[in-house]
């Protein structure tokens, strides 16, 4: 009995210790609609932070598999920034349409498609390594009142992603 306890003790320290070793995900990305018609994401790291990578990825709603390799214009959309030395600060862009300074890979079509859901992603370090995340559709933005965004599924107005992410931070 006690060689019983002792080892699921010791199965639910080891998973703590591997649950603690993924760095943690926060909703510290929007999606809005620009002034331009074009969908806009704003990415806000904690404080002066730099990002290290920014990644878009589409795939098709309801598909369980998310995100997959290109294997076609239409089966996946998105891009992915090389890493950034030294990193970059927060701010907004359009969706599809990296800083030529990233050397992006773009893959698939680059426009947001109905039908899909887009995870958009960045890679951050203060000491401590964390993602800031969120996902967002065509119909998700198209929901949208004027002055609002939509990050951790849901629509909020700039005040409050702005002090969601201070809280978070």
């Amino acid at each position: 009995m006690r060689r019983a306890w002792l080892t699921g003790t010791m199965a639910l320290a080891a998973a703590g210790l591997l649950a603690g070793c993924t760095p943690p995900h926060l909703d510290l990305v929007a999606a809005y609609n620009g002034d331009d018609g074009k969908p806009w994401i704003m990415l806000a790291p904690c404080g002066k932070d730099d990002i290290e990578s920014v990644s878009v990825s589409g795939w098709p709603t309801g598909d369980p598999t998310g995100p997959q390799e290109e294997t076609g214009p239409h089966e996946d959309s998105g891009w992915a920034s090389r890493g950034f030395e030294p990193g970059i600060g927060g701010g907004s862009l359009p969706l599809f349409e990296p800083p030529a300074s990233w050397d992006a890979n773009l893959r698939g079509a680059q426009k947001l498609l109905p039908g899909y859901t887009y995870g958009v992603s960045f890679f951050a370090r203060d000491g401590d390594v964390y993602y800031g995340k969120s996902y967002v559709t065509a119909e998700d933005l198209a929901g949208l009142k004027p002055g609002e965004v939509w990050s951790g599924g849901r629509a909020k107005t700039r005040k409050e992603f702005r002090e969601y992410v201070k809280d978070k931070c």
